[in-house]
């Protein structure tokens, strides 16, 4: 372990400053000390109000790759426009911190814990991985390559060498190319790091940096591998939800978040350095139409589908202005200067609190918005916010086009309206008032909704604030087919339990089979088949135990890591809710055998589970498992007959995931039942669903009486999710004032329930006034149904 300095080095010789960037309160964040005779900067992670003193993340440690990676962006940069030798010493001192958290395998760990550069080598948000924190640390690593080889050329060659170490290991991350699964009916590419367009966008940022100077056939392939699957997952467009985006995260559609979501800025430089049009398109889809969409009405936290507009963060506003920067860059387009400056006056003022959120006598930035008032601001300044901010501003404040906009503030905005359909009047049948929130791929708006049977109907009062025409869209559950719900018991055990992994004593437990193409939750592409992946599951329980065991598939079992590092491998995971609720996965597990043995890892609860016991022995074509969990561990679960419990239990593949239901684990609704039984029951699993017909779940709606339009739901090949579709064809022509929504199911199959959660109604041409400090004033229209901008 390196030696610390008795003291810590205070890094503010003088406060950096130019123009609007103030770097003083990132260099308040920073302290530097000495490890193995190098400066090092550790980047504090949170600054609270009032004092703005240093604040550590509770648990994960005292700074970490994800901060001072781009914190020496930061650094860089401003050594970069003013030649200032400080800024250049602290971008050292920042990117000797990352090279310290390299692994030798290229990959990264995340926090250290103490000034003396302890390594949380365990915690959640730290695991060595070529994740987020890694792709933020190559592209710290590019950028400090590109600028220290003309300063210190020795220095430049360790960046370089690091890099590439970390490049390779990004070229191990990548899933096999050009394979795709299948979600919702939609093709989704199968190689993207982590599964998400997000993360491999900011692994594209580094590859990009470190090729525009030293370009090489390697570094090109996995850009174009990268940007090639990030275009193709591209959704929507015009007046269609998720009007062009790049969805997150390949397991779900329906999920964009602004924060980290890199895709138009990745596209656009990566296409405009290796001459390729068509990502550059890709990036033109998002920006014109989604991002010109938030510019004029409201910058947002997610979409899923319904826009959260609260929790607005600088991080979401700059992957906006760096979108539309790069997109300036690579198309010499003014229209894009004027958007990202546009964008980024977020951060003085223009924006729903109507706060200037960066402050350019101190450097801070403030944390966040949560409502449309002065009050629901966060006014904690944090390392993230100040850097993001930072970033975003230096890339306009200079330009002359851009630099017009960062003060102006709408004096007129678009009013949209959003209607919980949980707000209606129930006038027929029986209604079902329901309760959920997160799906495991979005979430209701709300966290209510309304489940309408045929002849249930709901009425909703909407008051429209403008004559106009507008879109009107429904967030509802698209419905896959019925599929029975499998039968899963757990069997008194007939006598002493011998923990051995012979299984001798299993007979008696019920096989739950998990090995069919239904049940892929993810990575169906990639699934080898039920010889290679796949597993058949048992339960048994007594007075003191709940016992697991299964008969894995697997010609070759691969497991270097322990306790919390075990996903990295071959591990059996077990989900619980053991209050029979459904509300909360409160237990979950992993068994694996470990170069340590065999370990019971409770993810919960952050620590292995006391008194478990697991065995583990290879078998043919594979290997079992075998455990004891004691029910005192398990919230002191107390089986008894005919109780239930819910489950999940699923093994990893190679880019993807297979367990008993299908769905995603972590969410509770999702859970399977597991019956403690004396004696099994006649089986009913493994059922497969029956065809079905899109009106065999069905609603209407009629506005202020008008002949109903009909909205099917029975639309989903795989499993029910929630979607934002039109109502109705084109826009509808509404006064100002109250109008009433009739909602009434209207599903063929009389036993089918259609769930409704919201009505959005949008003007089908969004126009913001805005007004800058000198009262001159301009507008800028986006045409939903066109997709096209008018700016005078």
């Amino acid at each position: 372990m390196p030696a610390a300095t008795p003291e810590p080095t205070p890094t503010a010789l003088r406060p950096l400053r130019d123009g609007l960037i103030n770097l003083a309160h990132l260099q308040h964040l920073t302290e530097i000390v000495e490890w193995d005779g190098e400066p090092v900067a550790l980047v504090h992670i949170y600054s609270e109000a009032p004092d703005y003193g240093w604040v550590d993340a509770a648990g994960e440690g005292i700074a970490c790759v994800d901060d001072v990676a781009r914190a020496a962006l930061v650094y860089l940069a401003f050594y970069e426009r003013t030649g200032n030798l400080q800024a250049l010493a602290l971008a050292r001192a920042a990117l000797n911190f990352v090279l310290y958290m390299q692994a030798d395998d290229g990959e990264y760990y995340n926090f250290v814990l103490d000034r003396q550069g302890t390594i949380n080598r365990d915690g959640r948000t730290s695991y060595k991985s070529w994740g987020w924190w890694a792709a933020r640390g190559q592209w710290a690593l590019a950028a400090g390559y590109r600028v220290f080889r003309k300063v210190d050329p020795d220095y430049a060659a360790r960046l370089r060498a690091a890099y590439l170490r970390g490049e390779e290991a990004l070229g191990r991350a990548i899933g096999p190319v050009g394979t795709y699964n299948e979600l919702h009916g939609v093709r989704v590419p199968a190689w993207l790091v982590g599964n998400g367009s997000d993360l491999s966008s900011l692994a594209i940022l580094g590859l990009a940096e470190y090729y525009a100077v030293e370009p090489n056939g390697r570094t090109r392939q996995l850009m174009a591998n990268l940007a090639n699957g990030v275009a193709a997952y591209q959704l929507g467009g015009p007046g269609q939800y998720p009007f062009g985006a790049h969805p997150s995260t390949t397991t779900s559609t329906a999920l964009w978040h602004a924060w980290g979501s890199h895709q138009v800025h990745a596209l656009a430089r990566a296409g405009a350095l290796l001459g390729r049009d068509d990502w550059i398109q890709s990036a033109r889809r998002a920006a014109d139409n989604l991002f010109v969409f938030f510019l004029t009405t409201d910058l947002v936290n997610e979409m899923l589908p319904l826009p959260r507009r609260s929790g607005q963060i600088a991080y979401g506003t700059e992957v906006i202005t760096s979108g539309f920067w790069a997109l300036y860059q690579a198309t010499g387009e003014e229209k894009y200067a004027r958007y990202a400056g546009l964008a980024a006056s977020w951060f003085f003022g223009n924006n729903m609190a109507g706060v200037p959120m960066y402050d350019p006598e101190t450097g801070r930035c403030y944390d966040g918005i949560d409502g449309p008032s002065p009050f629901r601001v966060n006014r904690n300044a944090g390392a993230e916010s100040t850097i993001e901010a930072l970033l975003a501003l230096m890339q306009v404040d200079r330009d002359p086009i851009a630099s017009r906009y960062l003060a102006v503030r709408a004096a007129e905005a678009p009013t949209l309206v959003l209607a919980e359909a949980e707000d209606g009047r129930e006038v027929a049948g029986t209604p079902t008032y329901g309760r959920r929130e997160w799906t495991g791929e979005a979430r209701f708006s709300n966290g209510r909704y309304y489940a309408l049977k045929p002849g249930d109907a709901v009425s909703l009062t909407v008051h429209i604030p403008a004559d106009g025409d507008y879109l009107v869209y429904v967030s509802h559950l698209r419905r896959a087919a019925p599929r029975p719900e499998p039968v899963a018991e757990a069997i008194r055990a007939p006598g002493p339990v011998n923990v051995d992994g012979s299984l001798d004593e299993w007979d008696v437990a019920q096989p739950l089979p998990v090995n069919r193409p239904d049940q892929i939750l993810r990575g169906a592409a990639t699934w080898p088949g039920p010889e290679e992946a796949s597993f058949t599951l048992y339960w048994m329980w007594d007075e003191e135990n709940l016992y697991a065991a299964a008969r894995v598939r697997d010609p070759q079992h691969v497991q270097q890591e322990t306790g919390p590092s075990v996903w990295r491998g071959d591990a059996l995971w077990l989900y619980l809710n053991t209050t029979g609720d459904r509300r909360r996965v409160d237990v979950k597990l992993t068994l694996a055998q470990t170069p340590q043995g065999p370990q019971v890892w409770n993810w919960t609860a952050g620590m292995f589970l006391p008194g478990a016991q697991l065995a583990w022995r290879l078998a043919e074509g594979g290997y079992i498992y075998e455990a004891a969990l004691p029910l005192k561990s398990l919230n002191s679960l107390k089986p008894e007959p005919g109780k239930r419990i819910f489950f999940e239990a699923g093994m990893g593949f190679t880019g993807g995931f297979i367990d008993w239901t299908g769905l995603d684990p972590d969410t509770a609704e999702n859970l399977a039942p597991l019956t403690f039984v004396t004696a099994l029951s006649p089986i009913a699993a493994g059922v497969q669903p029956e065809e079905q017909r899109p009106d065999d779940v069905a609603f209407s709606v009629s506005l202020d009486g008008h002949i109903p339009a009909i909205v099917p739901q029975a639309l989903s090949p795989d499993r029910d999710y929630l979607w934002l579709d039109p109502v109705f064809e084109g826009s509808v022509f509404l006064n100002r004032g109250p109008h009433t929504l009739l909602v009434t199911g209207a599903s063929r199959r009389p036993d089918r329930e259609a769930i409704v959660d919201a009505f959005w109604f949008v003007p089908a041409v969004l126009c913001k006034r805005l007004e800058d400090d000198s009262g001159h004033t301009f507008t800028l229209c986006y045409d939903m149904r066109t997709g096209t901008s008018a700016w005078p």
